[in-house]
Parts: C-alpha cells; sequence; structure tokens
C-alpha cells in the first residue's frame, strides 16, 4: 500500500514538473487488473527460474497484454468558464457604513487525472465549514436581538487551482467597481483552506496584523477557543514572492490590493502532496476533527464579532451540527471536481451550492468569468475519461516458434509423400 501511495505522488510530481506533453491513465484497482499485474510479474521474473530452457518456457506459455485505449481525441479547451458564487449578510445599520468580514474557500479540487481529483481537504473541507458559518450566522442575522453592526461577505471562489482566478475577479469587481463598496471597509479576509483533520491550525498570514487591528483581535480569539478545544494554533508568517508565477495562499491575492487577509490551514505550508493529489479522497477527512475544527472557527469569529464571551451563544439550534457537517461534505465529494468538469453554466454542482448560499444569505448570484490563461499559463483537454481494454496476446517468440514446427511438419508431410 505505501508503495503504491508512493507511486502515485511520484507520477502526480513528474506531470506537474514535465515540460512536454505525455499521456497518463490511471484506473481504479480491480480485480482484473490485479491479475493482469500478477501475470506480468509473473513473466518478467526470470529469477526463479532453474535453468535458461525453463526460463525460456516461461516466457513462451506466459500471455503478454495489448493495452488500447478507445474514445475520442483530446481537445484542447480553448476558454475556461469558471463560476464564482457569492452571498453576504448586511449588518445592522446603513450597510454602505459598515466594516466588513470576507470568508473565502475555492471548491476546484486538483489532481493528476481529472475524474479522480476529489478534492475532500483541499478544498472541501474547507467548503464544509464555510457553508455551516453560514447557515449559523443567518439565525444570528435574522433576529434582531442578535444583529452586529457588520457586514458579512461570503465567496465560494472558482479557478482555486488556476492561481486563484475567482479571488482575483471578485477583487475586480468589488474594488474597481465605484458601486460596489463591499471591501471598501474590510476588517479581513479570512480564507479557509484544509481544515479536515489534524490537531493544529495555522493562520498563515503575509504580514502579521497590528495588535490593535481586528485581524490580530481574531487571531487572539481563535487561540483561546482552540486552547479549550485542545488545538495548537500558531500564526505561520511568509512573505508573498513575487518572482513566482503563482500565489502559495489564496489569501496573497488580497494582501496584494492591500486588504488585510490571512487563510487559515492545518497544513504547515503550501507546497504539500496533500494539496492537489487523487489520494485525497472522503476516506482521508476525519469527520470528528473537521467539526472540531468548525466549532473553534466560529467561536473565534463570533467571539470577535460580538466582542463578548460565546459561552450559551450556540444554544437553540445554534450549535455546529456533526449531521449537518456530514451532508456539506457529502455533497462536495458527491462528484470530481477539477476545474474542465466544472467549466460551463450548467455545472449541477454550481447550482446546488448557489441554492445552498441563496437560502442562508442576501444576494446570493453566480458571476461567470472566462480565466486569464497568462495567469500562469496552463492547459485543459475536454477528454478526461476513456475505456482500457486489455487483450491477452502470446509474446513474438511464440509466433516464430510456431511457425517453425508449422514448417517442420509440412517439411515432414512431403518427405514422407516423395518417398512413397
Amino acid at each position: 500500500m505505501a508503495c503504491g501511495l508512493q507511486l502515485v505522488r511520484e507520477v502526480e510530481a513528474a506531470m506537474l514538473e514535465a515540460d512536454t506533453q505525455m499521456a497518463v491513465y490511471l484506473a481504479h484497482e480491480t480485480q482484473e487488473l490485479l491479475h493482469i499485474y500478477e501475470s506480468v510479474r509473473t513473466a518478467t521474473n526470470t529469477d526463479s527460474a532453474t535453468s535458461a530452457a525453463a526460463a525460456l518456457m516461461s516466457s513462451l506459455s506466459t500471455d503478454g497484454y495489448q493495452i488500447v485505449v478507445g474514445g475520442s481525441q483530446s481537445k484542447l479547451v480553448p476558454d475556461m468558464t469558471i463560476a464564482n458564487i457569492q452571498g453576504k449578510l448586511s449588518g445592522y445599520g446603513v450597510e454602505e457604513q459598515l466594516p466588513t468580514i470576507a470568508i473565502v474557500a475555492h471548491y476546484d479540487a486538483f489532481g493528476a487525472a481529472p475524474e479522480l481529483a476529489w478534492g475532500a481537504d483541499s478544498n472541501g473541507s474547507g467548503v464544509v465549514v464555510l457553508l455551516e458559518l453560514a447557515r449559523i450566522l443567518s439565525r444570528l442575522y435574522a433576529s434582531p436581538r442578535t444583529h452586529p453592526r457588520l457586514n458579512l461577505a461570503f465567496l465560494l471562489s472558482g479557478g482555486g487551482y488556476i492561481n486563484y482566478q475567482g479571488s482575483k475577479r471578485f477583487l475586480e469587481d468589488h474594488l474597481d467597481a465605484s458601486d460596489s463598496p463591499l471591501l471598501s471597509e474590510t476588517y479581513y479576509t479570512l480564507c479557509l483552506d484544509t481544515l479536515g483533520s489534524g490537531t493544529s491550525l495555522r493562520l498563515h498570514v503575509s504580514k502579521r496584523p497590528k495588535e490593535t487591528s481586528p485581524g490580530h483581535s481574531f487571531y487572539q480569539a481563535l487561540e483561546e477557543e482552540g486552547s479549550k478545544a485542545g488545538l495548537v494554533v500558531e500564526m505561520v508568517h511568509r512573505k508573498i514572492n513575487l518572482q513566482e508565477d503563482t500565489q502559495a495562499w489564496e489569501h496573497e491575492k488580497y494582501s496584494m490590493r492591500r486588504l488585510p487577509a490571512f487563510t487559515l490551514s492545518r497544513l504547515q505550508g503550501p507546497k504539500t502532496g496533500e494539496r492537489g493529489s487523487i489520494l485525497d479522497t472522503r476516506d482521508t477527512i476525519d469527520v470528528a476533527a473537521l467539526t472540531r475544527n468548525t466549532e473553534v472557527v466560529a467561536s473565534a469569529l463570533l467571539r470577535h464579532i460580538y466582542n463578548t464571551s460565546v459561552d450559551g451563544i450556540f444554544d437553540n439550534g445554534l450549535a455546529v451540527s456533526e449531521k449537518s457537517i456530514l451532508s456539506w461534505l457529502d455533497l462536495i465529494t458527491s462528484q470530481p471536481r477539477s476545474p474542465q468538469l466544472l467549466s460551463g453554466k450548467n455545472s449541477p454542482l454550481v447550482t446546488t451550492l448557489h441554492q445552498i448560499l441563496s437560502r442562508y444569505t442576501n444576494e446570493a448570484r453566480v458571476t461567470y468569468l472566462k480565466a486569464d490563461k497568462r495567469d500562469p499559463e496552463w492547459v485543459f483537454y475536454d477528454v478526461t475519461k476513456a475505456s482500457m481494454a486489455a487483450y491477452a496476446v502470446k509474446p513474438a517468440a511464440f509466433d516464430f516458434l510456431l511457425t517453425l514446427g508449422i514448417l517442420a511438419y509440412l517439411g515432414v508431410i512431403y518427405v514422407f509423400l516423395q518417398v512413397r
């Protein structure tokens, strides 16, 4: 098993670093594939043969396999359509005069094989936490007694693995447009990424927040709530490297526009095999840990919003529900989420996520954009699944020996007829 996982990681790394095009096919493990593997392994293992003749006879009697892949030729996708799903909860008072906290999570996934890119942890877990926060906060914002003077913006961004192009478009819409003041006065942007397990939470920042800033207040609340839950919470400072073609974390897109932002993740750093892997499946998620992490984030956020203790605030159905967490997780892992599989305006997953945000937030909408191919340079193909057939064939040496045997037989018959 360990060898198999290592092989998959090596294949994924090679595909990401390759400068030339190559075709790599991945398939689910089945009894038929295991039988083919065992046959090939036995045929190529000549060390166990007692003699050269035995090795030759073994190679002649063992079947080989010819692999044929069916389906149409893959074609380049000329334009990739990316969808942003966004909604907001308006604070009490004049909305344009209130500060905003933005909560962001990209919903797409990446892997060596598009049809196996489930992205359960990266970044399905971030989407799960965002949806649960929207469910809880919507009830608090609906009551006059708990309606704070603060706007909340929710963004399920597309193109997370294409240099966070969904967030780039979101910033352009709300910062460069004069008629959209939502982000004009932002306390901070909280990006959620890879929170499905672990015993620690890390707040990744490009610039350490000042001690008097709202971002620092949230971090203090996160530390205290994490300590109560037995979690280690730390801040990881990493400057933005402008020499790199892509940003390491989603919050860097916001930091580059001089907005306070950070990414909350269980990971120590962005460059790890756990992000963008076909091994990131539903089975890798620790539901209890994900529920606990969601509770810590929700408690810290509410503690900062209301500037008070959150003891008792989760009563009356407001608590983070493991049942709810499971339902969001089942939804986000119900299909592979490679960008080309979600492209277009008829994606069932995008439609469902939009319906959920419409239920819990105001003015929920889907914004479509054409991904900028220069940021960074990328290529996607339309055919993501093919049928593979394995035909049992004899080696060429067997055909040669069979031909010699037939010729010898015919020679014997000819000589016999001539003698008679």
